[in-house]
């Protein structure tokens, strides 16, 4: 599980992230994703997330496979699976450590930004760099 993507974080499901359901909310996988994203973007791209150029997320789209509970132990990957003029998609993959199945898979639209003309631009072409150079590994962790 998770062989193809990059970047990896394991840990186990905290009491915060469960709802009045007793299962995991969905806006918690989209948080995980979030951070983890955030994470590759820091390592990858070297830039500070308050910086004069960066990303803006254009789409965002999750499946929800099977629940997750609390305590469970969960592996979550992200890569980036498209990578165009302007844009590039980062992928997640949520999984149960515990069961061994998938429990969420996701997909992000980004837009790389200059924030101070606030307007889109091309994607840089040290991030294309970095991003093909970690892409081919070896896996990261992030805790």
């Amino acid at each position: 599980m998770l062989e193809n993507f990059p970047l990896v974080t394991r840990f186990t499901v905290p009491f915060s992230d469960v709802d009045m359901m007793r299962h995991v909310n969905n806006v918690a996988y989209v948080r995980w994703a979030e951070t983890l994203r955030s994470e590759y973007y820091a390592r990858v791209m070297k830039e500070a997330i308050n910086g004069e150029h960066g990303m803006i997320q254009a789409t965002i789209a999750f499946v929800y496979e099977r629940e997750l509970v609390y305590r469970e132990r969960v592996a979550t990957g992200c890569r980036i699976s498209r990578i165009g003029t302007k844009s590039w998609d980062f992928e997640y993959e949520i999984w149960s450590e515990s069961s061994g199945h998938r429990a969420a898979h996701g997909i992000t639209t980004m837009v790389a930004f200059d924030f101070l003309a606030k307007e889109s631009i091309v994607i840089p072409t040290p991030w294309r760099a970095a991003i093909d150079a970690f892409e081919k590994g070896p896996q990261q962790e992030f805790s």
